[in-house]
């Protein structure tokens, strides 16, 4: 019997690759990095970045006044951003006043797609029942000596479920 070696080898890199990806900012749920880090602890408490779509940041502010010092500062947190990147991130920055989420959103909407891959589990084809065969006179024989009537129902049973080319010559 030949057994396709391919679920195995796709039940393998999958998760290999998917963990390789989360790995690489552009793949992150949170490209931008530590939002503490790049505006300080007293502005991450009144600010959060919300969306990152199409080079736009858009930032959730709790009042006017910590969106009036996000908008001063608005240009250096975006040079900030994309200083250690080959290719700006943020170009735009939009700055909405609302209710600052608790913890940090995913921005990266290609990462919920990466997320689901990981989720998602490979199915591996049912092997199919072999046939059923006729008994040969030995194996009728030999189950005939069997003293219990459900070993020997159970014995018939297994034995119809053997492939011919498996039996052992006899």
């Amino acid at each position: 019997m030949s057994r396709s070696k391919t679920p195995d080898h796709e039940s393998i890199l999958g998760p290999l690759v998917i963990g390789m990806l989360k790995k690489i900012p552009v793949f992150a749920a949170n490209p931008l990095g530590d939002w503490k880090e790049l505006v300080g602890e007293q502005m991450a408490r009144y600010s959060q970045p919300t969306s990152l779509k199409k080079k736009t940041l858009v930032v959730t502010v709790y009042d006017s006044v910590w969106m009036h010092h996000l908008e001063l500062n608005r240009q250096a947190l975006i040079e900030k951003i994309n200083r250690l990147r080959p290719e700006p991130i943020v170009e735009k920055m939009v700055l909405r006043i609302g209710e600052v989420p608790e913890a940090a959103p995913v921005l990266n909407s290609d990462y919920r797609e990466l997320e689901k891959a990981a989720r998602k589990r490979l199915r591996v084809p049912k092997r199919k029942k072999a046939p059923p065969r006729e008994l040969t006179a030995e194996e009728r024989e030999l189950i005939m000596k069997l003293p219990d009537k459900e070993l020997r129902s159970l014995a018939t049973k297994l034995l119809k479920r053997i492939p011919e080319d498996d039996t052992p010559a006899g």
